[in-house]
């Protein structure tokens, strides 16, 4: 039985379990902005208590580091909406997603997103670990700085759960501006640290249950062309082909495993996977397209992790192309991949004519930064295009599923500590630039008009990105 089945089961049972104690706490539930169910309890108070004054000596160094991280996360997020903007109206690609969502179970296989699946049971966790971790902190350092925790407990939309530490809020205001920002900046702070600490815990997961076993996440050579400057199309001239009409050109297109190209008499390839967006070229009058180089490596369909060649194991980039250099054009070599073995003649560099080094024809896409983090975060020893084998036999699911939640743990933990300190009203970031214009002008009113425009502008920039969206769809 599919893993979504015990998933959406387990769903199941937890609306009604969340139900029934609904029913029973009905006299402790108060109603909060008319949708929100709060249920407050003195769980946690005690713990919360002991680590304030354990390790008060700690919370007193991290104390500026921390409304420190509240100003970066705070430029981080600000910096990411301009760009979020930008994108939205220069990108020709549609996002299938809306840009402003709440997280919920299933988003990426809602949306067909290029994410590891995201169940019910792997939200739950991430939750729980998230709010507890942001709430802990905001009541730790209240507790630290003397100000007594009224109680903690759980919020309800519907069964989506949300914990909450209330503190109270009057000695808080008589704190000062220094101690509130640290309070109000913890909850990010904190979830920012464990992020950390779960990227640790990873890459010690991969140590202890993985071992590498080849390289992963190749391309085939690539080589942009213009389309008009191609001379033949398979067994047609670019413009016999150009003739023919939609239906008959997407028909003769598919027709082909491999559709080769012809320029100056040097050929070119779209594959199976590839050929579907050369079927559309006059609906989307495209004027250049991105083609294959006629190599080794697709001619073999080479596919699956690289595990060795010439029966030498290569684990990483610079593995791959240590062997590779080693052999001359039409020398012939046998690769080992995860798939199947190959026996491939290697060619001239179809690119690069003054390399003399035998070309197979692969390559790796060059990665920007923040690719790379989230590529390493999500792969096996900090390499994005290292390939793993599990140690134990028969593991592989639940270590994946393991991974995944890691995935989304490390995700979602960053997100939610740079979206925390947007300077909007509902946010934690709303009342930390408030201080902040406070302190600085000496005017409450003037920090409240600040403060009240950047709610303003960012609640507007947020709907015109949805109604962008909305009207590219």
């Amino acid at each position: 039985m599919s893993f979504v089945i015990y998933d959406l089961i387990f769903f199941a049972l937890f609306c009604i379990l969340v139900g029934i104690f609904l029913l029973k706490n009905k006299k402790n539930l108060k109603r909060e902005s008319k949708v929100f169910l709060l249920y407050r309890t003195k769980t946690g108070i005690k713990a919360i208590n002991w680590f304030s004054k354990k390790f008060s000596w700690l919370l007193d160094i991290l104390s500026p580091v921390s409304i420190t991280y509240g100003f970066v996360a705070m430029f981080a997020m600000i910096y990411l909406l301009i760009q979020s903007i930008i994108l939205m109206f220069n990108s020709t690609i549609i996002t299938k997603a809306p840009p402003l969502m709440p997280l919920i179970p299933y988003m990426p296989q809602m949306f067909d997103l290029p994410l590891p699946p995201f169940y019910f049971t792997t939200w739950l966790i991430v939750i729980a670990v998230i709010a507890i971790v942001h709430e802990f902190a905001h009541g730790v350092y209240a507790t630290r700085y003397g100000i007594k925790i009224k109680s903690t407990g759980f919020g309800f939309l519907g069964p989506f759960l949300a914990a909450f530490v209330e503190p109270d809020e009057k000695s808080m205001a008589r704190k000062s501006k220094k101690k509130q920002m640290t309070i109000i900046s913890a909850g990010s702070f904190s979830n920012f640290i464990f992020a950390i600490i779960f990227i640790l815990l990873l890459q010690l997961f991969f140590v202890g249950f993985y071992e590498k076993a080849g390289v992963d996440g190749y391309v085939y050579s690539l080589e942009k062309l213009n389309i008009p400057d191609i001379d033949k199309i398979g067994p047609y001239s670019y413009s016999e082909f150009m003739q023919f009409n939609q239906t008959e050109m997407t028909d003769f297109v598919d027709g082909y495993n491999i559709l080769v190209f012809t320029k100056n008499s040097k050929q070119y390839m779209l594959n199976d996977q590839t050929v579907f967006q050369f079927s559309s070229i006059k609906e989307n009058k495209t004027t250049s397209i991105i083609l294959f180089n006629d190599a080794p490596a697709i001619r073999a369909n080479l596919s699956g992790p690289i595990q060795s060649i010439n029966g030498v194991s290569v684990n990483s980039i610079e593995d791959l192309n240590k062997e590779l250099s080693s052999f001359k054009p039409l020398e012939i070599i046998q690769i080992k991949t995860l798939d199947k073995n190959y026996s491939i003649q290697l060619s001239e560099n179809p690119v690069n004519s003054s390399d003399k080094k035998g070309f197979l024809g692969i390559g790796f896409v060059k990665l920007t930064k923040t690719q790379m983090f989230f590529s390493s975060v999500a792969s096996p020893f900090l390499s994005p295009f290292s390939y793993a084998k599990e140690k134990i036999p028969g593991s592989k699911d639940i270590l994946l599923f393991t991974r995944e939640i890691f995935f989304w743990l490390i995700i979602v933990l960053i997100s939610v500590s740079l979206m925390n300190m947007l300077p909007l009203g509902i946010l934690d970031g709303g009342r930390f630039i408030f201080l902040t214009f406070f302190g600085l002008t000496k005017s409450k009113k003037i920090a409240e008009k600040i403060y009240g425009f950047l709610s303003m502008l960012i609640l507007l920039i947020f709907l015109g990105l949805m109604i962008v969206w909305v009207f590219r769809l």
